[in-house]
């Protein structure tokens, strides 16, 4: 999840039509329009076959030194056409599709023009600047019935309807190709003239910006003209891909605005209409970035269509945690402080993680296991460090088990034991090849239980259990009648977890929850007579069985009769 589009989305949706938005040649790129470098370059190319002119590594040096000017649209075009007809039938294959780029779906509005007229129909956007000479964004506004206010050159600000009173107001910095009376290119063009010079004033004095798909590296003279502001009433966002350019960050510095990173302009326009949809359906509420982010999930989930937007938002969580714990420092020897400090950090920074997965699981289906599984063995594997980190290095394991916890709960929950099964038979990378995953990730190998006592300052008998037990109710909570139907969940998931242990293991440790002092103190049953229950009477039992696991109930009774020698031997020293 983009945290960074979420401050966006709070600004547009608490600040209604406080917002300009400014497009670049990006925002049109997936539509197959070119910028206008490319039709630049390409009509003084067409110049240079009547020239005879050979290669040409910069075609804007080359049209400088042949004929002592700065290219611009109009001494560029008057060696290839002769009147203003044959000027705008030129320029019009730049933007208008031909028979073959319909079929393809090109040259019409993107996904993020379509969006950002729908933000305009619902009041968040009232001003549009487009350095662009295409028509999209017009006609995405007209495809929903709305008729802009359209400024394309200098003399249309006199009689346009002033920005305040119209629905929203697009102003064509370089001008329209249909309308001769658009500016020429970037180098042509040292300054504005006075009115549009004023009009962009006013818009930067009075409004937040917010730019996507423009760089400002071509457009020194808008650059300048949002330099000269020293207004700053609203936010300011600039959006980048790959990464910022100097003269963007520079913008971003002096309008005390911050750099944005997005994946393309349909992206994050989709992203943001989403955001701002899920505070609408929240209002009055103040919604957390968790929230919001499962509000998207529970969105996505039912509809087929939208896997790949459901893949993409647990993805990004992913990333995002990868990279807050891979940059967590590393000493030799910890405090006890510094281990409580840290596996607080853990569980707060996997919260909204863990809220997706919980939620992904109950509203789920089949289909998405791979999503959950395949995500979660990004945090289950051991992690190839220099030298001896200790317990640093046993605590990195820590989120993988947080995650195998939050999806075997909601499996359980959901009686999804397919599901449950494949979690349990996945492997974990470890320097010596792979380990089954209940060997490498329980709650007695993340951190010894004494270390961890010392650092929480308590004399738990199973700390780890205890301690994932409080931490993950939360998020079960709003999905269970009474918290006696928590503990009964807990209590058959860490069993289920021990018999699979013991099933896949045959020996060793075998991890034992909190369910193992509450049967020899308090007296309470094995959680095994509800999990036998369920398995032999409901049909989403079955899917506990497969060759990897259980093969039958048999085998399950019979692993449960091993599990339970082990457990009176463990019990009477630990319990």
């Amino acid at each position: 999840m983009n945290t960074q589009v979420s401050s966006v989305a709070h600004s547009v949706f608490n600040n209604k039509s406080a917002f300009a938005l400014l497009l670049g040649s990006g925002v049109a790129r997936s539509a197959g329009i070119p910028t206008d470098k490319e039709i630049a370059s390409d009509l003084i190319r067409q110049i240079a076959v009547f020239e005879n002119a050979g290669g040409m590594p910069n075609p804007e040096e080359w049209f400088l030194e042949r004929f002592g000017e700065k290219p611009g649209y109009a001494n560029m075009l008057e060696p290839l056409a002769n009147t203003e007809t044959e000027r705008h039938n030129l320029l019009r294959r730049y933007f208008e599709p031909s028979e073959a780029e319909l079929e393809e779906g090109l040259k019409k509005p993107t996904l993020a023009h379509q969006i950002i007229a729908r933000l305009v129909s619902k009041g968040y956007v009232r001003v549009i600047l487009t350095t662009t000479l295409d028509r999209l964004m017009e006609n995405a506004l007209r495809c929903i019935g709305i008729e802009p206010v359209v400024i394309s050159c200098p003399n249309h600000i006199v009689n346009s309807l002033p920005i305040v009173h119209a629905k929203v107001t697009v102003i064509k910095i370089n001008g329209d190709y249909i309308d001769s009376s658009f500016l020429n290119i970037k180098s042509e063009a040292d300054k504005y003239e006075e009115r549009l010079s004023e009009l962009l004033r006013y818009v930067s004095d009075n409004f937040g910006l917010i730019t996507c798909g423009w760089s400002a590296e071509r457009d020194r003279v808008l650059k300048e003209a949002l330099e000269t502001s020293n207004k700053f009433r609203f936010s300011n966002y600039f959006t980048y891909s790959d990464k910022p350019g100097v003269e963007l960050e520079e913008l971003a510095y002096i309008r005390r605005g911050k750099s944005v990173s997005i994946d393309s302009a349909d992206s994050f326009f989709k992203e943001l209409s989403e955001k701002i949809e899920v505070l609408e359906k929240a209002r009055p509420m103040h919604l957390s970035a968790s929230q919001v982010a499962v509000a998207r999930l529970k969105k996505y989930i039912v509809q087929d269509d939208q896997f790949i937007a459901l893949h993409d938002l647990i993805r990004d969580e992913v990333d995002q945690l990868s990279a807050n714990f891979n940059a967590l420092p590393l000493s030799t020897i910890p405090t006890k402080e510094e281990i409580k400090a840290r596996v607080d950090h853990y569980f707060k920074q996997c919260g909204t993680l863990c809220e997706l997965f919980v939620n992904g699981v109950y509203w789920g289906k089949d289909q998405h296991h791979s999503t959950w599984l395949n995500n979660l063995a990004c945090f289950t594997s051991e992690k190839d460090r220099q030298g001896d980190v200790g317990v640093w290095h046993d605590l990195e394991t820590l989120p993988g088990l947080i995650f195998l916890y939050s999806i075997g709960l909601a499996s359980v929950l959901k009686k999804d034991y397919r599901l449950l099964s494949k979690m349990f038979s996945m492997t974990s990378y470890v320097k010596d090849g792979e380990a089954p995953i209940l060997d490498h990730v329980h709650v007695a190998k993340v951190l010894d239980y004494n270390t961890l006592r010392e650092a929480l300052g308590n004399r738990q008998l199973v700390p780890m259990s205890e301690l994932l037990f409080s931490k993950l109710k939360p998020f079960f909570s709003p999905l269970l009648p009474h918290d006696k139907a928590y503990e009964d969940l807990f209590d058959m998931f860490e069993y289920l977890l021990a018999l699979s242990h013991t099933k896949i293991m045959g020996r060793g440790r075998i991890p034992v929850g909190r369910f193992g002092y509450r049967v020899k103190q308090n007296g309470i049953k094995h959680p095994f007579d509800q999990i036998a229950s369920e398995l032999g009477n409901q049909t989403q039992g079955n899917g506990l069985f497969s060759p990897t696991l259980f093969t039958d109930i048999s085998d399950l009774r019979h692993t449960e009769k091993k599990f339970k020698e082990y457990f009176d031997k463990l019990s009477g020293y630990y319990f």
